[in-house]
């Protein structure tokens, strides 16, 4: 058996070394998994998944042999206690364990504790993050995850399975995120990597029917490129340090609301917006469009605004497959409020809440940063760069402003962290986006 066990840890550690390899080869392409690379990913990650539960299998036969030669009973002999069914076989009670935790707070329990062991440390002491979080009475959950990553790394059989719960943990972050968000909400928009330029064709040749002996016009066509730099946003929360030592559940979901809210502010703001491309800020999507005016908020007056931008998109040649309309909660509310002469409902897609919401047969997505604009925006015309991933730092030495407010972390004891995410976007066409502009 430990033979048997050996081949699988062997096996595991193979599968672990070709899953960061598919990864990686996306990662250091600057850009995320194409479908191929992601049908590989989850084919690798089944088969890790097998191999797993094959270990867990063995190592229970192996704890069985070792517990029947200590004790000499049988695992499935008569001394052994347990009840039976009728035909005189041994019913097996099967318990199994997961995590209580809400998602996200296992990632943001890891950030506690990493924050109060450098804390400690600092102060000439000596904390390890496993006893932080032990301090701090985080669940065995969190304990085990930490003292898995902070023995070795992924390749090591050792503890290759346990480190993709550190995965998990910032995937449950990074979902929270997304899910806050209107941008990522939407989908369909074009992967490609930072810092390119993508030629295009700004307008076509032209022809021109010529009389006798008249002169032939130019026809040359023109070219345009968009351009995609590298940006990044940042998010740094403050705390005291006596917040950071208490163990109250409340303070795990302070810290992750801060963060999530922090970051889903900026990027609907950014992208929703108007503004155009620097070297620190991506374009809004609104860049240079021309708003439609409102003409009224009765149905009539809103059918015919929709159908104004419809019609750029069509006058565009472009369609509406994969286009969503953007707008507020409250704007979304009104539109599903209006009635017609007989009482019934005038848009009546908008009736349902949340994601099955639909205007004129095209998904809606809501949220208070649309304001008081109605958006169409077509994705599979807006590139997205971004690496996936977040860095966190944490210190408690700086010194920090906030407006007209400073913050000497030293001198006031308090900790803070930041937050990191690289990701940037561009319009392939400038008629990717339309709106109405509502007073």
């Amino acid at each position: 058996m430990n033979k048997y066990l050996k081949q699988l840890l062997d096996a595991l550690a193979k599968k672990n070394l070709e899953l960061q390899g598919h990864i990686t080869k996306s990662l250091d392409g600057g850009s995320t998994p194409d479908e191929e690379t992601e049908a590989s990913i989850q084919s690798v990650e089944k088969e890790i998944e097998a191999i797993e539960k094959n270990i867990e299998r063995v190592k229970k036969q192996i704890e069985a042999a070792k517990h029947a030669e200590e004790t000499g009973i049988e695992p499935n002999g008569e001394n052994e206690g347990g009840a039976k069914d009728q035909g005189g076989k041994k019913e097996k009670s099967v318990i199994t364990t997961e995590s209580n935790l809400p998602k996200g707070i296992g990632f943001t329990q890891f950030v506690r504790a990493k924050m109060l062991a450098c804390h400690v440390q600092k102060q000439g002491n000596l904390l390890t993050v496993v006893d932080a979080a032990k301090q701090l009475g985080f669940g065995q959950d969190t304990v085990q995850y930490i003292e898995k990553a902070v023995l070795g790394t992924t390749t090591d059989a050792g503890f290759a399975a346990p480190l993709v719960q550190q995965d998990t943990y910032k995937g449950d972050f990074l979902e929270l995120l997304r899910n806050a968000t209107i941008f990522d909400k939407l989908s369909g928009y074009r992967t490609v990597p930072f810092n390119v330029k993508i030629n295009g064709q700004a307008s076509g040749g032209t022809a021109s029917w010529v009389g006798e002996g008249a002169k032939k016009p130019l026809t040359n066509p023109t070219f345009d490129s968009v351009e995609i730099k590298e940006h990044k946003l940042a998010a740094i929360t403050v705390y005291t340090q006596e917040l950071l030592r208490r163990s109250d559940p409340a303070v795990d979901q302070l810290v992750l609301n801060d963060l999530i809210s922090a970051s889903k502010e900026l990027i609907d703001a950014t992208f929703l917006g108007t503004q155009a491309q620097t070297d620190v800020t991506p374009a809004g999507i609104l860049n240079g469009v021309v708003a439609v005016p409102s003409t009224g908020i009765t149905a009539e007056a809103y059918e015919t605004d929709l159908m104004t931008l419809i019609t750029k998109f069509v006058e565009a040649n472009l369609s509406t497959d994969n286009a969503y309309w953007l707008m507020s909660e409250t704007r979304a509310m009104q539109l599903a409020l209006l009635r017609d002469a007989l009482g019934s409902t005038y848009f009546a897609g908008m009736s349902f809440a949340g994601a099955a919401r639909s205007l004129l047969g095209i998904p809606v997505i809501t949220s208070q940063a649309v304001s008081d604009r109605i958006e169409l925006v077509k994705m599979n015309e807006i590139l997205v760069a971004q690496d996936g991933g977040v860095e966190v730092a944490y210190s408690d030495q700086a010194t920090l402003t906030d407006g007209v407010t400073t913050h000497n972390l030293w001198q006031e004891n308090k900790f803070a962290i930041r937050v990191e995410k690289f990701i940037t976007w561009a319009k392939r066409r400038p008629i990717a986006a339309a709106y109405i502009q509502y007073t």
